[in-house]
């Protein structure tokens, strides 16, 4: 079953390709597919993005379902699925008690201006995780993310393939000694996407924004995203709130907003249902990086070119 295209993105866990954790001394590696660079100097992020819609609807048919937020990443996964002719199911999980009420006014004016039927599925999401029914689930796919385990549950009901979208998060390892940017790609989080889909024979796709290695070659290449990682004194831990203002340069007609996930308002149950749920599944003993360093990524996807273009 493809995860990206060719399975170019993995992890191990132990020795175990896209296992789960089976004991604490295992160590969680990521490791990234070579970028195609005849191909790579005649495209762009763009285009990869309807390369990304036309692929996956070859591996999995035109019938598939889109986890739709109302956010950008899922907005741009939406587009370029229209781009390519292909109107996906689009599925926006609504929580009891309006809790994401703002994110389903912007997906409500998304969907209407792409002339697009937006699915709405209403979820108790304080019921699922009291209930148990979110700690089970999370034991069998070892993730500890809620708002991974309800669009889990919403699509073994819809009984589909499915794309949940997936940023291409960066992040700062800081240590005494100094910093270093990470991909991340976390275990028990992004890495349960991979385990869901096996375990229920499911195809799912959740890591679009790096479902071609040249998709992360073009994006790591990006100048804003080039200064992110290189200047030490910019003070940013993350990506994440550099991520919008880029992607608007990439795909100027996203919708400009203000994303929030629902969760603002359950600050304190989110907090709570993370911890609680990181107990129904076996933690290392030892810290392992939950992704890889930006250089050795790069080195994995331009192989012995990078160093001639980091020079």
């Amino acid at each position: 079953m493809n995860f990206t295209h060719n399975n170019h993105l993995t992890y191990t866990i132990g020795n175990k390709l896209f296992g789960v954790r089976e004991t604490i001394y295992e160590k969680f590696n990521v490791a990234a597919g070579k970028i195609d660079l005849d191909y790579y100097k005649t495209s762009n992020w763009l285009n990869e993005q309807y390369r990304t819609a036309s692929i996956i609807s070859q591996d999995f048919g035109k019938d598939i379902a889109l986890m739709f937020s109302g956010g950008t990443d899922s907005e741009i996964c939406l587009r370029a699925f229209l781009h390519v002719g292909i109107k996906p199911r689009t599925v926006f999980i609504k929580f009891k008690g309006d809790y994401n009420w703002g994110d389903f006014k912007i997906a409500q004016k998304i969907a209407k201006q792409l002339d697009v039927d937006l699915e709405v599925i209403e979820i108790d999401v304080v019921d699922f995780y009291r209930s148990g029914r979110a700690y089970d689930l999370a034991g069998e796919i070892q993730c500890r993310q809620i708002a991974y385990l309800t669009v889990y549950r919403t699509i073994l009901d819809l009984q589909m393939p499915a794309v949940m979208g997936g940023e291409m998060l960066l992040r700062r390892h800081v240590k005494p000694e100094g910093s270093k940017w990470y991909y991340c790609f976390r275990e028990n989080e992004d890495a349960s996407a991979m385990r869901f889909s096996l375990k229920y024979n499911i195809p799912l796709v959740n890591e679009w924004f790096s479902y071609t290695p040249e998709m992360m070659g073009y994006y790591l290449e990006h100048p804003s995203i080039h200064q992110l990682v290189s200047d030490r004194f910019n003070y940013k831990l993350a990506s994440v709130s550099s991520k919008n203002s880029i992607l608007k340069t990439l795909m100027p007609e996203i919708v400009d907003k203000v994303k929030t996930t629902g969760y603002e308002r359950l600050l304190g149950f989110n907090g709570e249902t993370y911890r609680r749920l990181n107990n129904s599944h076996t933690k290392p003993l030892t810290a392992s990086l939950d992704g890889i360093f930006i250089d050795n990524l790069m080195i994995q996807l331009f192989g012995d070119n990078y160093v001639s273009r980091k020079t």
